[in-house]
């Protein structure tokens, strides 16, 4: 499914979902640094944007995967006459394409603008990479592409002024909640949201809007175990890419509501604010929730701290909860206290 719609003059942006299902002898449960050399089936589509422009006629999407790479390839149809199409020349379009909150700038290989991302993954399904269907946790996620065309990039328009337009739009839908198709009953407070872009980033937000379950029929999610302003700001976050929009929020919380809703970015942002945060009162805390919640870079930095100040922190009784529960962390510490 694809949709494209008009920004400015020569700028425009299209919404591409390329979930689609990978051949019997591709797997993307390798952890980072295999490579099965092999290549799934891609999955195309035809875009026609002949209202909203008068230079292209249309836009032929495709996507497939090349090992551990999902590649985007971009061919585009100008228009020279009212049932006549031919390649247009390529080196006057700019495009950025963005995965999972990662942009890429396309570039010319052959007849095709082309960009690619890591598909690798890490061990079990702390993060699955869309579209591969996970051989721990059996799901498969959308593969969502937000395309930003410039046909003519060295006029006034620019990409990055044209990124900002739709970020202000989608920050604009965010505080009006405009055509609004869900609400999330967070601890008796009603959030109302857009499912489509709530599916463009969360996987798990996008499989509960596309799977035949209660909440995708009535439109109507209960949210019981986040409390409801961390609950606004991961929303928000999704919509906007903004952290911290002024919010008295705990750091730690949005940490876990990000890892259970796969925000992966908005994950790793506030695993940096936590690590720059440690202290002896919640250096056991932090080690545990990065634990928990798999954020390599939280614990790393947990654990140098608690190293560094091994008397103070594990003098604490939450020391103790650490001793008896997660006898595989005390032991790594004690292994590095012993090293120092």
């Amino acid at each position: 499914m694809a949709s494209a719609s008009k920004i400015k003059e020569g700028l425009l942006h299209i919404i591409w979902d390329a979930t689609y299902t990978p051949s019997d002898d591709f797997h993307g449960f390798h952890k980072v640094g295999q490579n099965t050399g092999k290549t799934g089936n891609p999955t195309q589509t035809q875009v026609n944007v002949s209202t909203l422009t008068d230079v292209v006629d249309s836009f032929i999407l495709t996507c497939k995967t090349e090992g551990q790479q999902i590649v985007l390839e971009i061919e585009i149809l100008s228009r020279i006459g009212k049932n006549h199409t031919k390649q247009i020349d390529l080196e006057t379009i700019l495009i950025h394409a963005t995965k999972d909150r990662e942009q890429q700038k396309m570039t010319l290989n052959q007849s095709k603008l082309t960009a690619m991302w890591d598909a690798s993954i890490i061990f079990g399904c702390r993060r699955c990479i869309t579209p591969i269907r996970c051989n721990y946790c059996g799901k498969e996620n959308p593969l969502i592409f937000h395309i930003l065309i410039d046909l003519t990039p060295n006029s006034v328009i620019s990409s990055k002024n044209g990124t900002q337009h739709v970020l202000d739009h989608l920050l604009t839908l965010w505080n009006t909640k405009t055509l609004s198709d869900v609400t999330f009953n967070c601890q008796g407070k009603s959030i109302k949201a857009h499912t489509l872009i709530l599916a463009s980033g969360s996987p798990v937000l996008a499989a509960m809007f596309q799977l035949n379950l209660r909440e995708n029929q009535e439109k109507v999610v209960e949210i019981n175990d986040i409390n409801p302003e961390v609950f606004e700001e991961l929303l928000c976050y999704i919509y906007t890419g903004n952290f911290n929009s002024g919010r008295n929020v705990d750091a730690a919380e949005l940490f876990v509501a990000a890892d259970k809703y796969s925000v992966e970015t908005l994950k790793e942002e506030c695993a940096l604010v936590l690590s720059r945060k440690l202290k002896v009162g919640n250096a056991a805390q932090y080690l545990v929730l990065s634990y928990d919640h798999y954020s390599p870079k939280l614990y790393e930095a947990s654990i140098d701290f608690i190293t560094k100040n091994a008397k103070a922190v594990c003098s604490r009784k939450d020391w103790m909860t650490i001793i008896k529960n997660y006898p595989e962390i005390c032991f790594q510490v004690t292994q590095l206290m012993l090293s120092v």
